[in-house]
């Protein structure tokens, strides 16, 4: 249960001095967001880029009889939204609840025109697909965390191994074709997608097949000169 906030104390306080009376309840809310979509995501909807933000907020609300001597405060929380299309102005969204396990997480957009949209999140490719409404017609929308989709980080990181390991072929640097040396674009690329685009990974394995790239361009005397990778 959520704790009684200090200003709740504070009330409660002056009605030992023949103020007003102020009752406190705090109370567990159904606001839910799922991992997957609290915090800053970057997005793009109908092909332009946007942003869309969600979080947990506390919040109040209080009443008091036709004498105004006794009042009573509740504490609860809500889900908080708000979306930027295209560098425009943040517009308030609001849940309308979950399902699919919290895959999938209904919206109300409370723009101009308000109408709901709707997300699902795919936990293998970290990305979530859904649509947006406006004027009856529905757009695609899509949204992730960081600054790429990890389909399309994973797609670059495979298609630069495939091109370092051509570059050493081209060099005739002697190499055994395994994980880290191949021209599998498919296997790098799963490779990527399995350890869901860990940058401190995809770095270490870049930078190994860069410095032995150098390695070999420096000891390179003229064509057909076979050497030996460093591993």
């Amino acid at each position: 249960m959520p704790s009684i906030k200090p200003i709740a104390i504070i009330l409660l306080q002056t009605s030992l001095l023949g103020m007003t009376a102020v009752s406190t309840t705090s109370y567990a809310s159904p606001a839910y967001l799922p991992a997957w979509i609290k915090g800053e995501m970057n997005c793009k909807i109908d092909g332009r880029p946007a942003k869309m933000t969600w979080k947990i907020e506390n919040r109040y609300e209080g009443n008091c009889d036709s004498s105004g001597e006794y009042c009573t405060q509740a504490e609860y929380a809500v889900s908080v939204g708000s979306f930027s299309d295209n560098g425009g102005q943040w517009i308030p969204l609001e849940s309308r609840g979950s399902r699919n396990n919290g895959n999938t997480f209904l919206i109300r957009y409370k723009g101009a025109e308000p109408d709901n949209w709707e997300l699902t999140f795919v936990p293998s490719t970290e990305v979530a697909t859904g649509w947006t409404t406006w004027r009856g017609n529905r757009y695609t929308l899509s949204c992730w965390k960081g600054d790429v989709p990890l389909p399309e980080r994973c797609d670059a990181y495979a298609t630069n191994a495939v091109q370092q390991y051509q570059s050493a072929q081209r060099l005739f640097c002697g190499i055994p074709t395994d994980a880290r040396w191949q021209d599998n674009r498919n296997a790098h690329y799963n490779w990527c997608m399995q350890s869901k685009g860990n940058p401190a990974w995809l770095n270490a394995e870049n930078k190994a097949r860069s410095d032995a790239l150098a390695q070999c361009r420096r000891t390179t005397v003229g064509g057909g000169i076979r050497h030996n990778l460093p591993r």
